[in-house]
């Protein structure tokens, strides 16, 4: 399977593009127990999704170094899998963005962010 065959880009009619296909990693070293990093960053998803809800995507890409596919990782991940506050108002764009990153596609767009977010 490749970006190219995104199935959720087919069902939209959107072209797929691609991501360098990022992983979440469970450290020992760096958060035990606890929340997923950011493979090879050691910045906790749980973390970078709060900002990203807080502040908004493009200022933690500029605040962090990060790519834009870092952040959708994690957020991603909170959406899933994180506390109830990101499972409640993510849910939908994680179920969407989940089927988008199995094939290593990124084309997702922005989690929501919170009202008194920076945008």
């Amino acid at each position: 399977m490749s970006y190219r065959d995104c199935l959720a880009c087919k069902e939209t009619g959107t072209k797929p593009k691609r991501g360098q296909g990022l992983r979440l990693v469970f450290d020992p070293r760096t958060t035990m127990p606890g929340p997923p990093t950011l493979e090879g960053r050691g910045l906790g998803a749980e973390f970078m999704a709060a900002r990203v809800y807080a502040l908004g995507l493009k200022e933690q890409q500029d605040d962090y170094e990060l790519s834009r596919e870092h952040l959708l990782v994690a957020c991603w991940w909170a959406g899933s899998y994180g506390p109830r506050r990101f499972k409640k108002v993510w849910k939908e764009w994680a179920q969407v963005a989940g089927w988008h990153l199995w094939y290593g596609c990124i084309q997702i767009p922005d989690p929501p962010i919170s009202d008194t977010g920076s945008r």
